[in-house]
């Protein structure tokens, strides 16, 4: 194996180590196993306080002891507040190197065109970015210094959207008609977790955008309009001024098709706190010869006890496993899986055994992703006009 990589996380939340909640996160897990692996030679993390770097070395010390790795992780500030911390961070990687953001939705568009003006592969956790403008403004950036950038959809890697897929290449569903997608969380996230910056952005941009890739990547589609209607109850009675769910129709067109496809998304993230899993999500699609539904909240695994109550456990997505002997364990599953393959790609583009053109074939790319922002900011607009169905032109022509 060549020379490992070094990798620049910036944020230090849920997602990257389980801030809110009561594990640790997929991003860190995931590349600090790769650590283990002989993958990343160094890992360096910046938040934007001081307290954020304290939880995430308590993070860091207990993921040491379940994997069985003595490995330094670099946080940044080192002390007090600095929301600038990212940029001293940045200058402590060399060549190898690439950065993972995980910050709030409305940062994903500056902070990504920082790194790619550093020479940085980039991957964003989703959304893209808010708006088509800026997506395409990264795309270019990305293009024209040759470089990696990915979003972080880790849908894709789901075993059972994978098998639709298969599903769907077959042709065993005939003619593909519509789609529903349910998908919510517990009211805990927009309150808590995400409370200081919930306002700019809603559920559909945070929830639904996961389908909406995984439709476009399924089905090779291109969004021709969308409409949306929200409510605002609860969460605007808690001072949180944004929608508690939303429902959006996106009408596309699937090459070799003779019929427009439908999907309906039904969002939310008001569900009760006490609900048995963090997110409630199904999809089922139709077609003119069959149905495949696919229930991703109940995977046959429950576990009841007395401090926790009935828990419905996703073992598919980031789950910790015993691994080997002295109580080591090892992280597992689709959530690792994305995190693994970006850095698993930006070493084989780095050791020349891979092109960026191989990898847009199959990876959720900026320019992939310029399809589910169009969608996400056509829905947003239909928001703001009372539901009204509005064109998303050109789409094809902004990912050329």
């Amino acid at each position: 194996m060549g020379q490992p990589v070094e990798v620049l996380i910036i944020g230090t939340g849920m997602y990257v180590c389980g801030r809110g909640t009561d594990g640790y996160g997929t991003i860190l897990p995931s590349v600090m196993q790769a650590y283990r692996d002989g993958l990343v030679s160094r890992i360096v993390v910046a938040g934007t306080r001081e307290s954020s770097i304290k939880f995430l070395n308590n993070q860091v010390e207990a993921l040491r002891q379940q994997l069985g790795i003595d490995v330094e992780v670099e946080g940044y500030p080192k002390s007090g507040n600095d929301p600038e911390a990212y940029r001293k961070a940045l200058t402590q990687l060399g060549p190898r190197s690439c950065v993972i953001v995980a910050v709030p939705d409305h940062l994903h568009g500056p902070i990504a065109r920082e790194m790619l003006e550093a020479n940085q592969p980039v991957m964003l956790v989703k959304p893209f970015t808010p708006t088509v403008k800026e997506g395409q403004e990264l795309c270019q950036l990305a293009r024209a210094k040759n470089l990696y950038g990915v979003v972080e959809f880790h849908k894709r890697w789901d075993l059972a959207n994978r098998k639709l897929q298969e599903v769907i290449e077959q042709k065993r569903l005939g003619i593909p008609l519509y789609a529903l997608v349910e998908f919510s969380q517990r009211k805990r996230v927009p309150q808590e977790i995400f409370g200081s910056w919930v306002e700019q952005t809603n559920v559909f941009q945070y929830l639904g955008v996961h389908y909406v890739d995984l439709l476009a990547h399924i089905f090779k589609a291109i969004p021709q309009r969308a409409m949306a209607v929200g409510q605002s109850a609860y969460l605007n009675g808690c001072g949180k001024h944004t929608q508690d769910s939303i429902q959006a129709i996106v009408e596309w067109a699937i090459p070799g098709s003779v019929t427009p496809f439908v999907s309906i998304f039904l969002v939310n993230w008001v569900d009760p706190n006490s609900s048995s899993a963090m997110s409630y999500q199904a999809i089922k699609v139709i077609g003119t010869k069959g149905r495949y539904e696919s229930d991703q909240k109940c995977r046959g695994q429950q576990l009841v006890t007395d401090d926790y109550g009935i828990e419905d456990i996703n073992p598919y997505f980031t789950q910790s496993y015993s691994y080997g002997t002295e109580g080591r364990k090892e992280y597992l599953g689709y959530g690792i899986e994305s995190i693994r393959t970006f850095l698993d790609d930006v070493w084989r583009l780095l050791e020349k055994t891979v092109t960026l053109e191989e990898l847009e074939k199959s990876r959720p790319t900026f320019q992939q992703a310029l399809i589910s922002t169009a969608v996400t900011e056509a829905v947003g607009q239909s928001l703001e006009c009372g539901g009204n169905w509005i064109p998303i032109k050109n789409v094809s022509e902004a990912m050329a």
